[in-house]
């Protein structure tokens, strides 16, 4: 990191700004209390859980491409491997963070295994597998490089691969699957009480995340001025995102559809506060997800520079459905006369959640600048590369050696 341009340290002074803004209201939260919040009795989850659901999606999604690469034989996805696994173990810091600040105070996190015993908690089990998937992320990054720096034997090499394929199914049955439950479980509320959520938590991880991992190998080649993935590779995870996000707003549209359909009472004030106070939320969720959809049918747009566009698209369209899901979800009257209920954060929510963003993505720019995620190849001194030739060269000396 020494050579490092004046507009990489800018980046990173803006970055420790959000997280100092964030961690000062944190602290003020621990010390003082909440004090003005939007969160209350009446709707406990707010933005914070939103980034959790948010986060945990991405670390899902991320896993995607050590599978692409290690279990499908698809080596042109190799320089982005272990910057995939980097990506999805920030991102699980990210949601664990969101989650000690909801609790408000860290240490309730202790309530359930130790004062009431309740071991079969849908809250400890997923809160718990969020740490078992830190452990196999950290373990795959650890082995990862040590294929990476030629230090692997034959079975630390085996242990490589088969992690990157574990983390897949762990990620997203284990840990996210999960987490859609303890949504899904919660009678009351009609939005979430289906057995479909957490097959739709899957899916739209996997999109966001995949969709990220894309942007991040974009970012990478314009920031670092070459040819991080072939335009092959990008042609070919456009594809993938392309049919991922077609099954996302497949269940977003029957979500919606059998909610608006049923004519149930629960179900038509969630609809009802769905396509008024969060319209615009609604909109860039479906809007955005069918606009992406669209985009990638065509070759044009499975581009570097397009695919950038069509990823941020995607993800403002996952994180409105994750603010609608949560937001809008608790919303709704539990009983007649209990009145029109708002859920607004306040200035403070949204400075320490802009500031987990901020961690995460800090942290993810120093662990890729001072750890070694790809295999260094200098170009012959007597050829001349053109643009995406670099990666047919790499694959050349490798079989020549």
């Amino acid at each position: 990191m020494k050579n490092k341009s004046r507009e990489f340290w800018i980046f990173i002074g803006i970055l420790l700004v959000f997280i100092a803004i964030g961690q000062f209201n944190w602290m003020r939260y621990l010390t003082h209390g909440p004090g003005l919040s939007g969160s209350s009795d009446v709707v406990p989850w707010g933005i914070y859980i939103s980034g959790l659901a948010y986060f945990i999606g991405l670390s899902a999604g991320a896993t995607i491409v050590g599978l692409m690469h290690h279990a499908f034989g698809r080596h042109d996805y190799e320089p982005l491997a272990i910057r995939a696994i980097i990506l999805g173990l920030v991102c699980v810091i990210g949601a664990t963070q969101c989650v000690l600040v909801d609790l408000g105070v860290p240490f309730r996190g202790l309530k359930v295994p130790l004062i009431l015993h309740n071991f079969t908690s849908l809250f400890l089990v997923s809160s718990s597998s969020y740490y078992g998937f830190m452990a196999i992320l950290s373990a795959e990054l650890y082995f990862s490089i040590k294929v990476l720096t030629g230090k692997a034997s034959p079975r630390q090499k085996s242990i490589s691969k088969w992690l990157g394929i574990l983390a897949v199914p762990y990620a997203l049955w284990v840990v996210h699957a999960f987490t859609g439950s303890i949504f899904g479980v919660v009678k009351a509320r009609e939005m979430w009480n289906t057995a479909m959520l957490p097959v739709h938590f899957v899916i739209s991880a996997i999109a966001s995340g995949f969709a990220l991992a894309i942007m991040v190998a974009v970012i990478t080649s314009k920031a670092e001025k070459r040819e991080l993935l072939s335009k092959e590779t990008y042609e070919h995870m456009g594809k993938i995102l392309c049919f991922f996000v077609l099954i996302t707003v497949f269940l977003d549209f029957f979500d919606y559809f059998i909610m608006r359909y049923s004519g149930k009472l629960e179900a038509m004030e969630t609809w009802h506060i769905i396509t008024t106070r969060y319209i615009v939320t609604f909109v860039l969720n479906i809007g955005g997800l069918v606009l992406s959809f669209i985009l990638l049918l065509f070759k044009k747009w499975r581009t570097p520079n397009r695919l950038l566009v069509v990823g941020s698209i995607i993800q403002v369209a996952i994180i409105s459905y994750r603010i609608n899901l949560v937001s809008v979800g608790q919303l709704a009257p539990l009983f007649p006369g209990m009145g029109e209920i708002r859920y607004i954060p306040t200035f403070s929510e949204v400075t320490i959640i802009l500031g987990i963003f901020a961690l995460v993505i800090l942290l993810y720019t120093i662990l890729t600048n001072i750890l070694p995620v790809e295999e260094k190849v200098h170009e012959p001194e007597h050829s001349d590369f053109k643009p995406g030739q670099v990666l047919s060269h790499i694959k050349q000396e490798k079989l020549n050696s």
